[in-house]
């Protein structure tokens, strides 16, 4: 029921004789009365008479742990917490132990990731402080790497490797202390064991970007190989063929899709064997399409167009908008 002193009441509590918890107001009728679970409405009791007297002590800090316990996405038990450690300047160190469970137990919750984040930059900060400037930068960047570390262990821990969260925290530390440079080995070794893992193969992209850009021919043509090797070995990977189409075509950093002779070359691979396997892959028929649309063979690319409209039914009127659209423009 409570994070301190056993299963104490707040009221009971000598250190606590102190406060008048403020209740709840949900007004003179409430159009429906919420059964909380024990504790719940005294915890959240004396934390609204806390933020009242805007108090941040360690008595509060306490406090907020069981108001998270209670409900580990409330935002403001969070935000105070983090004005408590601030104010009382407390040592961190504890408090990477505190948010280890929740990231564990509760690793979609946005609240423990963003208080991870807030936790690691200040504890940078501290040491830029206390430290000199080689023995602090030494040990940031070991830091950084255990929580590079942290996040792979949440990810195995609960069998979850498309988090947004826990991704969005991982490229925060990548970014925050320049770390791009070692994470290509880590990425690949996530995609060997799944070669469909979207968040990976996005991962990766922005590994790239924040590694190399604008885009070199060796990184770009690396980069091209790599995606074809993984439709070798999974030709209905739709993360794959979304990873190609990211450097051929038209836009930043990309080049056309007739620059690469390959890629028409696996696509008609792989649509031959499903043909004979009397199956399809559309997304080998999309790249098709796009490859004789860049070359100026409108016959063709309508024609794969119209074979995208028989074996993608979802989006059939896509496909028959963009067969239009390229007849329109051959005139």
């Amino acid at each position: 029921m409570y994070a301190d002193d056993g299963d104490v009441p707040y009221s009971e509590r000598e250190d606590w004789k102190d406060v008048t918890p403020v209740p709840q107001n949900d007004g003179p009728h409430p159009l429906a009365v919420i059964r909380y679970p024990p504790g719940f409405e005294e915890v959240h009791g004396y934390f609204r008479a806390i933020q009242q007297k805007n108090e941040t002590s360690k008595r509060a800090l306490q406090l907020t742990a069981d108001v998270i316990q209670h409900n580990s996405a409330n935002y403001t038990a969070w935000y105070y917490r983090r004005r408590c450690l601030k104010d009382l300047a407390i040592e961190l160190d504890d408090e990477r132990i505190f948010t280890d469970k929740w990231a564990r137990d509760c690793p979609k919750n946005y609240q423990v990731w963003y208080h991870r984040r807030w936790l690691i930059s200040e504890i940078s900060a501290r040491k830029r402080a206390e430290l000199s400037p080689e023995e602090a930068e030494k040990a940031i960047q070991s830091m950084a790497r255990e929580e590079l570390q942290y996040h792979l262990d949440c990810m195995q821990v609960n069998n979850d490797y498309k988090n947004y969260n826990g991704w969005s925290h991982r490229q925060f530390i990548l970014q925050q202390f320049k770390l791009w440079h070692e994470e290509l080995p880590f990425v690949e070794q996530l995609l060997r064991e799944d070669i469909r893992n979207n968040s990976a193969w996005n991962h990766r992209f922005t590994v790239v970007r924040n590694q190399t850009w604008p885009l070199t021919d060796t990184v770009r043509t690396r980069e091209i190989n790599f995606a074809l090797e993984s439709i070798r070995k999974c030709a209905n990977n739709e993360c794959a063929w979304n990873y190609l189409s990211a450097f051929l075509g038209e836009g930043d950093g990309k080049v056309s899709w007739t620059s690469v002779p390959e890629v028409e070359t696996l696509c008609r691979e792989v649509l031959d064997v499903a043909e004979q396997q009397h199956t399809s892959c559309r997304f080998a028929s999309q790249a098709l399409a796009d490859i004789l649309e860049a070359k100026g063979d409108v016959t063709a690319a309508v024609a794969q167009y119209e074979h995208l409209q028989e074996i993608d039914r979802i989006r059939e009127k896509y496909w028959r908008w963009k067969a239009e659209l390229l007849r329109h423009k051959a005139g």
